[in-house]
């Protein structure tokens, strides 16, 4: 009774994760069809046919269901059905999955609950944390897609990231969660106070009419604006096949039942093969998407070689604007860091419980700076990197967009990911960009959807990457280097 228990339970919630996860994708579908159009959100509230502007009913518009039984065309036009719809609604699930994996049957992520009562004791405890991951990789998807067809990102989708992921770790502070990837006390504070000075420069830039012109662009735009505007190119994964749709499913069905047999102990299955194959077909698919043909990319080469005698300035005034932030963080760091061994009100306040509504063992602030330490120390490290490039190179070296997307990241998932996640970007654009050399030849490469992929991959694999000798080599460095501040493990084993 007890083994039929564990069966009804895992499928339960597998099939219902699942089910939400292929809706949201279908929601990301509209999304991305409309913001490159400049459409609204809003309105129309229902799904339409791009080709005969019907509206879809409910019952056609049921993720990968309703596309099998309307064989893949329009009930009123037939025109057919482009594909990526399909592939965005299993690609969203497949992610979501992956996450469920690491974070609670896998349990390869140290720091969440470690209880024997199954996925519902799981997901009771530690909630939080995949609602905010599974925000983060619902707004990188559609980032990515628009990304590879337009060269730009809309930053509302990183704002959304932001603030979930703020909200998801102030309220997620159990005991368990400790070895969780927290700041130390002069890290959280440095990040606190450069949270501060941002918000000072943002207030500035309000008042004075000049922020739609700076740091808080709705969308970071490379072509120029009438070029934008007169652009109504499909979104991107408008170009794979049917077979792309058939591997996508099969992976999600190979997925739910590698899941359901590890969860109820039926085989006990190693956890990177099954997650391995889902990131690789991702690799494929940009890559394959990377290789069509589009007027994107010689109007980003255009914009960017008709702003490089302009490049430099805006780097320093981009880290003028940024000197508040880096003043103030600089000084919490200090204060906190030099404080002495007795009173440290910093650090109390930091680590201060409050009990309510039954909460035990939480502390906001605690969450709070984690999540503010990973925005911070993500989005400066994309900073440092824009500025530094921008003035050897003299021409822009890195999208405001991209910096936004590392900070969100960071928000969620803690700084050393993007860190690790960014060298990793870096292996897979250049990766991808010699596969498909064959068949396209630019040297703008957008390299969204690669920091997407690198940043799910180290989330999946962060504890078994920090345990390499090579990594753990440069955490002795890191640990060093900082007093034995740093918010990386410690290591174990190194000679």
């Amino acid at each position: 009774m007890a083994l039929v228990t564990v069966w009804l339970v895992t499928i339960w919630w597998l099939s219902f994760i699942t089910a939400i996860a292929l809706c949201v994708g279908s929601f990301l579908n509209a999304v991305i069809y409309r913001l490159p159009r400049d459409q609204s959100l809003r309105s129309p509230l229902w799904s339409m046919c791009p080709s005969c502007k019907h509206r879809i009913h409910w019952y056609d518009n049921i993720p990968i269901l309703s596309f099998v039984m309307l064989r893949g065309r329009c009930r009123h036009c037939t025109v057919p059905i482009g594909t990526h719809y399909v592939v965005v609604e299993i690609l969203m699930a497949l992610v979501v999955l992956m996450l469920l994996d690491a974070f609670f049957i896998g349990h390869v992520r140290n720091g969440m609950s470690q209880s024997q009562f199954g996925l519902t004791d799981h997901l009771a405890a530690d909630w939080p944390m995949l609602v905010a991951h599974v925000t983060l990789f619902a707004c990188l998807l559609p980032m990515s897609i628009i990304d590879l067809e337009h060269y730009w990102v809309d930053i509302r989708f990183t704002n959304v990231a932001t603030v979930v992921g703020f909200a998801m770790h102030t309220i997620w502070t159990p005991r368990h969660a400790a070895e969780w990837i927290r700041p130390s006390d002069s890290t959280a504070a440095m990040a606190i106070a450069a949270m501060i000075g941002l918000l000072v420069t943002w207030a500035w830039l309000k008042y004075t009419h000049l922020v739609d012109e700076t740091l808080d662009d709705a969308t970071e735009v490379s072509p120029t604006s009438e070029t934008q505007k007169k652009r109504r190119l499909p979104p991107s994964l408008a170009t794979p096949s049917r077979a792309a749709a058939w591997i996508a499913a099969a992976l999600l069905g190979a997925k739910l039942f590698a899941l359901l047999i590890d969860e109820t102990g039926t085989a006990d299955l190693r956890h990177t093969g099954r997650a391995l194959l889902p990131l690789l077909f991702i690799f494929a698919l940009i890559v394959w998407e990377f290789t069509a043909q589009r007027p994107a990319d010689q109007e980003i080469a255009d914009a960017i070689h008709e702003e490089r005698h302009n490049a430099r300035s805006m780097a320093f005034s981009e880290l003028v604007l940024l000197s508040p932030a880096l003043i103030l963080g600089l000084i919490g760091w200090w204060v906190t860091a030099h404080a002495d061994g007795g009173a440290n009100p910093i650090g109390d306040t930091l680590h201060a419980r409050i009990d309510v509504l039954g909460m035990r063992h939480w502390t906001p602030m605690l969450g709070f700076s984690t999540a503010a330490s990973g925005y911070i120390i993500a989005g400066g490290l994309g900073w440092a990197i824009r500025i530094l490039f921008t003035l050897i190179f003299g021409k822009e070296a890195f999208g405001t967009g991209d910096i936004h997307l590392m900070a969100a990241a960071g928000a969620v998932t803690g700084w050393q990911i993007v860190v690790l996640g960014f060298l990793l970007t870096c292996g897979l654009a250049i990766l991808g960009w010699i596969v498909s050399l064959p068949f396209k030849k630019t040297r703008a490469i957008p390299l969204g959807p690669w920091l997407s992929l690198a940043f799910l991959t180290v989330v999946v694999y962060y504890d078994s990457i920090v345990a390499w000798p090579v990594v753990q080599r440069v955490i002795y460095l890191t640990n060093a280097l900082l007093a034995e501040n740093s918010q990386f493990p410690a290591m174990e084993g190194i000679r």
